[in-house]
């Protein structure tokens, strides 16, 4: 029967399962170091997309080749993301110890700076798992994108905010993320990433297009 077969959806759910399982795994185990997690959420973003466009079963290995290649600019990325966020977490807590009209006006500084971090965050290791720039120029494209496509960023921050919800009010939910928690949510994440750089990326689309048998019009 072809639900049985290795074409039929019940194989492609249990690959797509395997392979999620995997690439948590690889993302846990390459950012143990902590110094070397944007190298691996950048290989994550580069395996997930490129599994999802292509169809491809080989993870482990284009999550190994986008590690090595990404390595040096993933890790300054994640450097000087961490110490921008370190500098707000500071700020906010400096500002709540002043309390009174200075405090209130500091935290309210911070947490309009903190909406194009955020997103920015969201959006530097998919676009340096994309596109091949200086870091300089990722980060540009990282801080444009989200306000471009703000709907898609929306549907992210959702995304985001179900996964912390689930976590906090649904016990079970935390055994999946132990399962495969990046995985699942690189894979979520991807689909919309997909969609928005397939904008500035003609000839992927193209390509996408003919790999799943569709024509232009």
């Amino acid at each position: 029967m072809y639900f049985f077969s290795v074409d039929g959806p019940l194989w492609r759910f249990f690959n797509l399962v395997y392979n999620l399982v995997l690439l948590h795994v690889l993302w846990v185990v390459y950012s143990i170091p902590l110094v070397t997690v944007g190298a691996s959420t950048t290989a994550l973003y580069y395996a997930c997309m490129k599994m999802i466009r292509t169809k491809e079963g080989y993870v482990h290995r284009n999550f190994h080749r986008s590690f090595k290649q990404n390595f040096r600019q993933a890790t300054v990325i994640w450097m000087v993301m961490a110490a921008v966020l370190f500098l707000f977490l500071v700020d906010f807590r400096y500002g709540g110890y002043l309390g009174g009209t200075a405090g209130k006006i500091m935290v309210a500084a911070c947490s309009v700076f903190l909406v194009p971090t955020v997103f920015t965050c969201m959006y530097i290791f998919p676009v340096q798992a994309k596109f091949e720039n200086r870091i300089w120029e990722n980060f540009k494209i990282a801080l444009l994108l989200p306000f471009r496509h703000f709907l898609c960023s929306l549907l992210l921050c959702f995304i985001m905010a179900t996964f912390v919800l689930l976590t906090v009010a649904f016990v079970p939910f935390i055994m999946l993320l132990f399962c495969c928690g990046a995985g699942l949510y690189a894979y979520l994440t991807s689909n919309v990433f997909i969609f928005i750089f397939r904008k500035y990326l003609p000839d992927e689309l193209e390509d996408d297009l003919e790999r799943s048998g569709e024509r232009f019009l």
